[in-house]
C-alpha cells in the first residue's frame, strides 16, 4: 500500500515538473506579436461616371526587425477594364517593438536637411487591427487602419 502512495507522489511531482517546461516561462510572453504577420488596407473611391480608383497597401513583418510595405494603384472603368495600373511599390525598413507597439524610424532629405519621421504601429488586443500614426500626419488627419491578412 505504501508503495502505491509513493508512486502516486512521484508521478504527481514528475507531472508538475514537466508542466513547467521552458515554453511556459516568461520568455514566451516576450515573443514578437508582429513577426511573420501581414496586414492590409484598401481604399476605393468611385466616380460619378462609375470608374473607380483603388489604392491598396500591405505591411509584411518579415522577422523581429524587418518590415516590407507594398503599395498598389489601379484605376478602372465602369465596365471593370483597367485604365491605369501602376507597378507595385516596395519599400523596406526596420522596426523595433515593445509589447503591441512597433516603431519605424524613417529619414528624408528636405531643403538639404535630413528630416526624421517616426511611425507608430499599434496592434489591438485581439491582434486583428493595426493603427498607424506618424509625425508626418497633418492636424485633423485620421490614422490609417490595417486589418490582419495572415
Amino acid at each position: 500500500m505504501k508503495l502505491k502512495y509513493i508512486f502516486m507522489f512521484l508521478g504527481a511531482v514528475l507531472l508538475g515538473l514537466t508542466a513547467c517546461g521552458k515554453k511556459d516561462t516568461s520568455e514566451s510572453s516576450n515573443k514578437n506579436p508582429f513577426a511573420g504577420t501581414k496586414w492590409e488596407r484598401v481604399l476605393k473611391a468611385t466616380g460619378e461616371d462609375g470608374s473607380s480608383e483603388i489604392i491598396s497597401a500591405e505591411l509584411q513583418f518579415i522577422d523581429d526587425s524587418r518590415l516590407v510595405i507594398l503599395t498598389d494603384y489601379k484605376d478602372t472603368a465602369k465596365d471593370g477594364s483597367i485604365i491605369v495600373q501602376l507597378p507595385t511599390v516596395k519599400e523596406e525598413g526596420t522596426y523595433t517593438y515593445e509589447g503591441l507597439v512597433a516603431t519605424v524610424i524613417s529619414y528624408e532629405i528636405k531643403n538639404d536637411k535630413q528630416v526624421t519621421h517616426k511611425v507608430t504601429l499599434t496592434m489591438d488586443a485581439a491582434k486583428q487591427k493595426i493603427t498607424v500614426t506618424s509625425t508626418k500626419m497633418e492636424e485633423g488627419e485620421e490614422p490609417e487602419i490595417y486589418t490582419r491578412k495572415k
